[in-house]
């Protein structure tokens, strides 16, 4: 099994995933080590699934040890699957368990796993706090398809917001080979457009394409808004008579038809990354954008974007002048 990040699970965890279909394992604690996944800790347990989970949790878990928790309730496909990374813990480290539990998940069968849970602190580990969890999630009721979505969307933004702390600088992720050559390019005016992607599979920024020249009447056809990019754009034009160049940096984020996960990549990203294109590649970034699928993208939209119209200074309130003093009237008694 290849998850998002080319960590792959070992045999060992492959015959603990099949002992575990089989109900031969109450519990299977999941680690990273060595770039593989492997089990930590396995328990058979008993028939009583709360005196199990008393017996191993939260007392199998390190604090300092991110990792994953399948644990069996009553039935042999009603699983639990525990996604556990301490808050103190590096976003890095957060990010990569997130990656490698969503092919995690596929492994071991979305059908098997009836339950999930997010933690952040071993104490929420405690059999009274999963079972005052679970009470709340099934008193939920039953829902439609996009209700269901709708609220685990909400939750995923919630664990994000938790386990990002509010000051985090982003993630920097490697640049490959094709796009560093294009964006050195790009920096000396070879290219007119060059267009990149966060790889989610191998935690890089990899190339799109590019083009030797292009008119900016064509550049919206040339950015996709259902899905996120990264596009640089080399614009020549002659403003109040005289030419001008000007490399626009386009951060195209659709507000639907993507993952919250891949939305959050692409934003943790691109700080370090515009960092290095500037800094490593070269490229003097005059004006940036972010548009999404209803946001124009027309030549007249580009120059209001470089060109802003000037900001009129709120006029002063004139105040009337005083009437002026007429010739003084005499008056015959």
């Amino acid at each position: 099994m290849a998850c998002q990040t080319g960590i792959r699970a070992n045999a060992a965890l492959r015959n603990a995933l099949n002992l575990g279909k089989q109900a031969k394992l109450r519990l299977i604690k999941i680690v990273v080590n060595n770039e593989e996944m492997t089990p930590n800790y396995e328990f058979a347990g008993t028939a009583n699934w709360r005196d199990d989970w008393k017996a191993c949790l939260p007392e199998c878990v390190d604090a300092y040890e991110p990792c994953f928790i399948l644990f069996r309730l009553n039935t042999i496909t009603e699983w639990v699957l525990i996604t556990f990374v301490d808050d103190r813990a590096p976003v890095r480290e957060k990010m990569l368990l997130a990656a490698t539990c969503a092919t995690f998940k596929s492994e071991f069968g979305q059908c098997y796993i009836e339950h999930e849970k997010h933690v952040t602190d071993r104490k929420d580990l405690t059999l009274d706090s999963f079972e005052s969890w679970l009470k709340a999630k099934t008193e939920l009721g039953p829902m439609s398809e996009v209700e269901r979505e709708l609220h685990n969307a909400q939750q995923e933004r919630a664990a994000i917001a938790h386990a990002g702390p509010q000051h985090m600088k982003g993630v920097a992720f490697p640049v490959d080979r094709n796009a560093e050559e294009a964006l050195r390019k790009l920096a000396q005016q070879q290219l007119s457009f060059v267009q990149l992607s966060v790889d989610t599979l191998n935690e890089a920024i990899k190339l799109e394409s590019t083009l030797d020249s292009l008119e900016p009447t064509a550049l919206a056809s040339k950015v996709p808004r259902d899905k996120p990019r990264y596009t640089f754009y080399n614009f020549d034009h002659t403003w109040e008579g005289v030419p001008q160049k000007c490399t626009l940096f386009i951060y195209s984020l659709p507000s639907s038809g993507s993952s919250i996960k891949e939305r959050m990549l692409y934003s943790s990203c691109k700080g370090p990354f515009l960092s290095a294109a500037q800094n490593q590649y070269g490229v003097v970034i005059t004006n940036k954008m972010e548009v999404d699928a209803r946001d124009d993208l027309s030549e007249k939209a580009l120059l209001e974007v470089i060109h802003p119209l000037p900001v009129e200074a709120p006029k002063q309130f004139s105040r009337p002048a005083p009437p002026r003093a007429g010739p003084r009237r005499i008056t015959k008694v």
